[in-house]
């Protein structure tokens, strides 16, 4: 399973018709349109973000490889509440109704392949939402950097400084400070937009930190 999907699943993914790719800083979708796809993220990195009315901007996640996007929209039959842009040159695969119907129909275990990867996604809110409200600023990247290694047994993150602040609400400098603490005490090696997670105890400990 990578990034939380099923192996079923990616390999559905992976042989679905043509890909569709975006360059970087191009937008994927947009907020308040109309659902008719969901993607599969074959190459790339994805921003998913909200904008306010006043035009300011709130990143969600960052999609990595391996991951489904514009799910949410898709399967409610709503607007889309949030918008979503290539970080990084991408390619994704673009899922409509009749596709998946069909591919539900040859097999319909990936129904509840789906519904698994929607619970995830409605828990990794939530937790989101616990941490933004309750937990300090080093226990927010913790969560982060455990939320976002892509199985239990891998211990590197892909990221930066500037994706960690954006998602979980604080500036980039309070990141690099508490990272360089991080770093200084052995918890966390950093290499250019890869982070390796030394001592997993010590940072999964650290999760729960109300140290604002």
């Amino acid at each position: 399973m990578e990034n939380g999907i099923p192996k079923t699943l990616t390999e559905m993914f992976e042989h679905i018709g043509k890909s569709r790719c975006f360059d970087k800083n191009t937008t994927i979708y947009c907020q308040d349109e109309e659902a008719d796809y969901f993607y599969y993220l074959k190459k790339g990195k994805v921003r998913i973000f909200m904008t306010s009315e006043n035009g300011m901007e709130k990143t969600l996640s960052v999609i990595g490889k391996g991951e489904i996007l514009g799910e949410a929209a898709f399967f409610d039959g709503q607007p889309r509440i949030s918008s979503a842009s290539a970080l990084t040159n991408c390619e994704l695969i673009a899922v409509n109704t009749e596709i998946l119907t069909d591919i539900i129909s040859k097999n319909p275990q990936i129904a509840f392949e789906l519904l698994r990867l929607q619970a995830q996604t409605i828990r990794m809110l939530s937790s989101q939402l616990d941490s933004m409200t309750f937990v300090g600023a080093k226990g927010r990247i913790a969560r982060f950097l455990m939320q976002s290694l892509p199985n239990p047994n891998s211990r590197n993150v892909s990221t930066t400084h500037e994706e960690i602040a954006s998602v979980i609400g604080v500036s980039r400098v309070t990141v690099s400070k508490i990272m360089t603490q991080l770093v200084k005490d052995g918890v966390l090696k950093t290499g250019y937009k890869n982070i390796e997670i030394l001592d997993k105890e010590q940072l999964e400990a650290l999760c729960e930190s109300r140290n604002f």
